[in-house]
């Protein structure tokens, strides 16, 4: 390898020498010149700096012993600078001690006096492919770094229209506890993520007959919760005969539309009643739903209704209410299986057969109260980490 070979990697490579001797430095930047790299230079270490600070080169070249400012203490300087240059130290100094100094004061790398041209051509190579190894990681690292603020940016709107979409699901539920003729309903609401499956609803249909049902999606997530609302807008009082008072009637209307546009065999349990005030009886249709239970103290149990398929899952199912008759201290209360469903570590699942003893050992407090008790009781079954989306009702005579 020539003095006077300029080689390809050291194309857009920017050098200082800082030396004191004009001699060694017109040898030095001569050589370095021929090899096609931009050079400059200077006599003394405080020069360099100020030189540095105006134009940041890829490498410095320094000798040691210089006036104002020692090669050691110029070394120090740049390494606290912005753009930190690669640092290589000439000195006549061979001992090992002043070598150790040198790399310690910040130098990459040292070269004793005198040096001969081609070692410190391969120095400078060498230099060279690791500055430009940094430069692309500097490179790659903005990218990430754009990339990623990107990413961080398109999370954020996701999380808000999340958000939104949750609210939104709020606002489908039941927003009163107050129904007609002295009747009230209590709920609770939990999604297991930003959104739910699950949705229900109560309403006056006239002066003496309310509406209700809860559907759940299956899965979780945004794909279940659009499901969820649409089947809900479907439900709407304006959009459903529910005056006919015949929940058979709207639950074949409501399977018959049921779609499954990503063929993904997604389906929805749903119990859905119409309770006459008056004399309460208690028409239902339960599409493979969890049953309902009855509290009534220690006569608690789960409603005698027959469960049919879920909708969505053949649309020649044609399904039928039965009827129901409450007591006037009994309440009636609805919930999905999220709630029973969950699984402790050691004991298993909470079960059916449990939340009705919960239920019937709580049976003396109002709805609201009863509702916190049984959610308080699961979660700590499932050790306060949710599992599946929990929604309970409770529709009752007002005491």
């Amino acid at each position: 390898m020539s003095s006077s070979e300029v080689v390809p990697e050291f194309k857009h490579i920017s050098i200082l020498i800082a030396e004191d001797s004009n001699t060694q430095r017109y040898i030095l930047k001569q050589l370095l010149t021929s090899m096609g790299l931009d050079i400059s230079s200077c006599a003394n270490g405080q020069d360099a700096l100020s030189m540095f600070k105006k134009s940041p080169t890829d490498i410095v070249i320094t000798d040691w012993h210089m006036p104002l400012i020692a090669g050691p203490e110029l070394c120090q300087t740049l390494k606290q600078l912005p753009n930190i240059p690669y640092i290589i130290m000439l000195t006549s100094n061979v001992e090992d001690e002043h070598k150790v100094t040198g790399i310690e004061s910040g130098a990459d790398d040292y070269m004793a006096k005198p040096y001969r041209a081609n070692i410190l051509k391969v120095k400078i190579l060498a230099a060279v492919r690791l500055i430009k190894m940094q430069k692309q990681l500097e490179n790659k690292n903005k990218q990430l770094h754009r990339l990623l603020k990107k990413e961080q940016s398109y999370l954020k709107q996701i999380q808000q229209d999340l958000d939104s979409a949750a609210r939104l699901q709020q606002a489908l539920l039941p927003q009163s506890p107050q129904l007609n003729d002295e009747w009230e309903i209590a709920t609770h609401f939990q999604p297991a993520s930003d959104l739910a499956g699950d949705i229900f609803q109560c309403m006056n249909i006239d002066d003496s007959h309310i509406g209700f049902y809860l559907l759940d999606v299956t899965g979780h997530g945004v794909a279940a919760a659009m499901q969820s609302f649409t089947l809900a807008q479907r439900l709407a009082s304006d959009r459903c005969p529910w005056e006919q008072l015949d929940p058979a009637l709207i639950v074949n209307e409501l399977n018959q539309e049921f779609e499954d546009p990503e063929s993904m065999g997604r389906f929805a349990t749903l119990i859905l009643g119409i309770l006459n005030t008056t004399t309460s009886q208690v028409k239902v249709t339960n599409a493979g739903h969890p049953d309902a239970i009855i509290i009534d103290g220690d006569n608690t149990r789960l409603m005698s209704v027959k469960s049919q398929l879920p909708i969505g899952v053949s649309k020649d199912n044609q399904y039928q209410y039965q009827e129901v008759y409450l007591e006037r201290k009994q309440k009636l209360f609805i919930y999905s299986d999220g709630l029973y469903e969950c699984v402790h570590p050691t004991f298993g699942m909470f079960g059916q057969e449990r939340l009705c003893q919960l239920c019937s050992s709580a049976s003396e407090l109002s709805a609201k109260l009863m509702l916190h008790h049984i959610n308080h009781a699961t979660t700590l079954w499932q050790e306060n980490d949710l599992q599946d989306d929990i929604s309970m009702m409770i529709l009752c005579p007002k005491y």
